[in-house]
């Protein structure tokens, strides 16, 4: 599917070469003066290199001629796309490079056309069409392939991808407006740029406006007092006048901003009027001689043929008060400025007023160089700019992707952090990273350096911190924070360690320590608990949620088969090997904050953890591996095989408790476990009705087919109670004097 759009792309561009080659291309400038239905010339690349061809170039412009002629590549460039299709060995990247070159050459010729020719805002108005179709495709072309090209260059990494749809995920999740970085540094530049530009612009047109319009007043100005000077000099006599016409018609054939005629305007009124006498409340007469033209008297307006007595004041009033000599009078209807003078003849009495000397002036040639000037800056800016947008793209990039892969980094850390906080992360060295792969050797660059020492430092510290004290440190008054909570509680002890470890080096007793706290840690973990604390070779570890006695049974069964196989290892290997005590219960306890205000810790207190406690210890008593109280085993609900141990008061407690072993998960017992289990029972049973004989008997069987200890101890009670009977009242409660 990529293929075929590739090979479209590339038969469109190729027609397209071919259509704008032969289509219209420019037009050349209009010829000032014309009238307003005059047509400019317009010409394609073809016709343009066809009459080079003939030595009848449309233009002298040299540089204009090479780039318009270098545009016969655009044919080449057809030719070689079309050939593309078929040769492998070209590249897409290649092709994409010729077709944005040739797009580049095209826009280059389209716009110095522009600047060269275009000397009237009517010559756009006469360009046809698909002059605009062309240079408009051209220039979405351009931007295409540029917008292409520069997202082909973000993507092209790995990295940035994941970190645009991290990003995207962080924005979709915020409802308030988000604008990235990258955006923001993009909108600075352009804003400044675009202002400077505008504030460029302005200036420059402003004051080329205001020098163009002073020089050409200046001209115009001369022009008529010129014509007015000579027609005083002559006494208005015909020949000498008329001699002067004849020679600024000639002169403004060559003239680069030539006026459309000079007028005299005169009348026969025989009264005398001077300048230096008319006020407002003078009546000049009407001006209705039309006698000397550099124009054609037949083409010309009646109503440009004489001045009304109004007129005529506002003419005399602006030269009394020499506003002739700042500007013209425009006319807006027909697109003209005119330059006034009176014509007079000196006299004792002063300057009498025989009519006016007007030189008239289109407005579009008056302003030509103006325009020009215009058409060459905004083209400039347009191009400027748009290079501008493309640098300051590839600069925000280049200023903001450091920025973004460290907020990614930040980001990625921050989240890693959050799931151990909130207790869904596994707590240890390896639970929290931070990727640095920040290259720039700048402020962003350290930034990164100082972060990934922050995360080492606070990966070092993380295994010491129980996970209840990393998921609450971040609350509010922390300290404040007590409440009452369902808990089931696991305590472990490693039996005969202290005595192992005598005559070990401190740094071997440490590393089997550590070997099977982590052996423990990882299986509660997985059964989602949450280690609350380690005391030397003892695990406090507690479980929440519907599920907690469960997730507890399941960790201890866990554990004490891991236990199993570390002692078979040992067993092979010739070392010493060590057994586990576990104690579980469940209930009410008190959680919170302990501690003082500089060190404080989140643990709970209260009976339930006390009497989880009491019962690992309780394993000795009785030769047991994992005794669970009555409270837990009502919440298996059968899903472990157990046996009633005993109905025991553990030390400091006056309170008898109904302990439970756990023989097994029910999905893994063998027949083996549920023997033991019945005949326990059933010596039990006999046990508190005192039948030592039946009791002797099933806890027997136990001892002699399975080497069950829990028998074992039974058998020495029954034989200490046949020689000292236990009081009548006696209801079964075995006092355990031990921790």
């Amino acid at each position: 599917m990529k293929e075929l759009k590739d090979i479209i792309f590339r038969i469109f561009s190729a027609l397209f070469f071919i259509f704008i080659f032969f289509a219209p291309f420019s037009a050349l400038a209009l010829k000032l003066p014309s009238s307003k239905n005059s047509v400019s010339e317009s010409f394609s690349l073809f016709t343009f290199l066809v009459n080079l061809i003939k030595g009848k170039p449309f233009f002298q412009n040299l540089p204009l001629t090479i780039l318009l002629a270098s545009l016969v590549l655009l044919l080449a460039g057809a030719v070689f796309l079309i050939l593309s299709i078929f040769l492998k060995k070209i590249s897409r990247k290649i092709c994409l490079s010729v077709i944005y070159i040739l797009i580049s050459i095209y826009i280059a010729g389209s716009i110095s056309c522009m600047v060269e020719f275009a000397n009237t805002a009517r010559w756009f108005f006469k360009l046809p069409l698909l002059v605009y179709i062309c240079a408009l495709t051209a220039v979405a072309f351009h931007v295409g392939i540029t917008a292409f090209v520069i997202n082909s260059y973000r993507r092209r990494s790995t990295r940035m991808n994941d970190v645009i749809r991290q990003t995207q995920k962080s924005r979709n999740s915020k409802k308030k407006l988000f604008i990235s970085i990258r955006t923001k540094v993009l909108l600075t530049i352009l804003s400044a740029i675009i202002v400077i530009l505008s504030a460029f612009t302005f200036f420059i047109l402003r004051d080329y406006h205001s020098m163009i319009t002073e020089s050409v007043s200046n001209t115009g100005r001369a022009q008529a007092e010129q014509a007015a000077a000579v027609y005083d000099s002559a006494d208005g006599m015909n020949e000498k006048i008329a001699k002067f016409f004849d020679e600024q018609r000639e002169s403004n054939k060559y003239s680069n901003t030539p006026y459309e005629r000079i007028d005299i305007i005169i009348t026969n009124d025989s009264n005398p009027y001077y300048i230096e006498t008319v006020d407002s409340s003078t009546k000049l007469p009407d001006y209705e001689v039309f006698a000397y033209t550099t124009g054609n008297p037949s083409k010309v307006d009646e109503d440009e043929k004489s001045i009304s007595s109004d007129k005529a004041l506002e003419y005399v009033k602006r030269y009394q008060n020499g506003s002739y000599r700042k500007e013209p009078v425009y006319d807006k209807v027909k697109k003209t400025c005119l330059y006034i003078h009176p014509v007079t003849f000196s006299r004792k009495a002063g300057q009498r007023i025989k009519g006016f000397s007007i030189v008239r002036y289109r407005t579009e040639i008056l302003m030509k160089a103006y325009f020009q000037t215009q058409v060459f800056v905004f083209t400039l800016s347009a191009v400027f700019l748009y290079i501008v947008i493309i640098i300051t793209v590839l600069l925000s990039d280049f200023i903001a992707t450091p920025l973004i892969y460290l907020r990614a980094n930040v980001h990625e850390s921050t989240n890693q952090l959050s799931s151990i906080l909130s207790g869904g992360g596994k707590i240890g060295y390896e639970s929290l990273d931070f990727n640095d792969d920040i290259k720039s050797n700048d402020e962003i660059g350290e930034l990164s350096v100082e972060i990934k020492d922050l995360v080492s430092l606070i990966r070092g510290v993380i295994p010491y911190l129980s996970n209840s004290t990393l998921k609450y440190a971040d609350r509010e008054a922390a300290s404040k924070l007590s409440v009452n909570k369902e808990l089931c509680f696991l305590f472990t002890d490693i039996r005969g360690f202290t005595s192992m470890c005598e005559g070990r080096p401190a740094k071997d007793v440490v590393s089997l320590l550590n070997h099977y706290l982590d052996l423990e840690s990882e299986i509660i973990i997985k059964n989602h608990g949450d280690i609350d604390k380690f005391v030397g070779d003892e695990v406090m570890a507690f479980f929440a949620g519907p599920r907690k006695e469960y997730n507890a049974c399941k960790a201890a069964m866990e554990i004490r088969a891991a236990m199993r196989e570390a002692q078979n290892a040992s067993l092979k290997e010739g070392t010493d090997y060590v057994s586990m005590g576990i104690g579980i219960n469940s209930g009410k306890v008190i959680f919170g904050s302990v501690g003082s205000k500089n060190r404080m810790d989140f643990t709970s207190i209260g009976d339930t953890v006390n009497l989880a406690a009491r019962l690992e210890g309780v394993n000795k008593a009785y030769g047991s591996k994992a005794i669970i109280s009555e409270a837990v085993f009502e919440k298996l609900n059968g899903a472990f095989i157990c046996r009633e141990l005993d109905y025991i008061t553990v030390k400091g407690k006056t309170e008898p408790v109904r302990i439970y072993e756990i023989l097994q998960k029910k999905d893994d017992a063998s027949v083996k476990i549920y023997e033991i289990r019945d005949h326990f029972e059933k010596g039990l049973n006999a046990y508190r009705r005192q039948n030592w004989d039946k009791a002797e008997e099933a806890f027997k069987q136990c001892v002699d087919l399975y080497n069950d200890m829990p028998s074992v101890i039974f058998l020495d009670r029954i034989r200490h109670f046949r020689k000292s009977p236990p009081e009548k009242n006696w209801d079964g409660v075995f006092n355990i004097k031990i921790k």
